[in-house]
């Protein structure tokens, strides 16, 4: 399973006063039951922050709270646009921004590429407008091409001189034994 995909509940079928995710029994903090296993609880409150982080849809609730929509590259407020362009004519002013016409102007972004070894928490994920995301997209995908080309040409390279040095030692031999 990859990283970004929220994982299965380990004790799904657990019975009420266990935690799901923990499997641990779910005790009353206070009151006459203190110490006794809370029946109507099925998470400990911690185990719901964990598990709700490693949901793409929760993650992208996060980000839009802390960023409000503002774009980290150019600061562009999303929100403010959305505001501008409502009413009849949306799509084609939308478009004459760079924007397509649909649901949100702004995109989730992970910092450091998933692909890149980069992670699926708060601290990697931004917000970009659409625009900005699309260019910053295309230049990782064109710095893991050329990357790509430089481990392809590195390995043609190393080929080459595998083999020169092979002929090189080849023709040493042939040259001593004809001696």
């Amino acid at each position: 399973m990859s990283q970004h995909r929220r994982p299965s509940i380990p004790f799904s079928d657990a019975p009420r006063g266990t935690c799901r995710w923990c499997g641990q029994s779910i005790l009353h903090d206070t009151g006459t039951k203190q110490g006794e296993p809370n029946l109507r609880r099925r998470w400990h409150p911690a185990c719901v922050d964990e598990y709700n982080q490693s949901d793409p849809r929760e993650a992208r609730r996060r980000v839009r709270k802390r960023d409000r929509g503002i774009c980290r590259a150019c600061g562009l407020d999303t929100n403010a646009v959305r505001r501008e362009v409502r009413g009849r004519g949306r799509a084609a002013r939308l478009r004459e921004r760079g924007f397509k016409a649909r649901g949100s102007l702004w995109e989730l972004d992970h910092v450091v590429p998933l692909i890149d070894g980069g992670a699926h928490d708060l601290e990697n994920l931004q917000t970009l407008c659409t625009p900005c995301h699309k260019n910053k997209t295309g230049e990782e995908a064109r710095q893991r091409a050329t990357r790509r080309q430089q481990k392809h040409e590195a390995g043609i390279l190393e080929a080459a001189e595998t083999a020169l040095a092979r002929s090189e030692a080849l023709l040493e031999g042939l040259t001593e034994a004809s001696d």
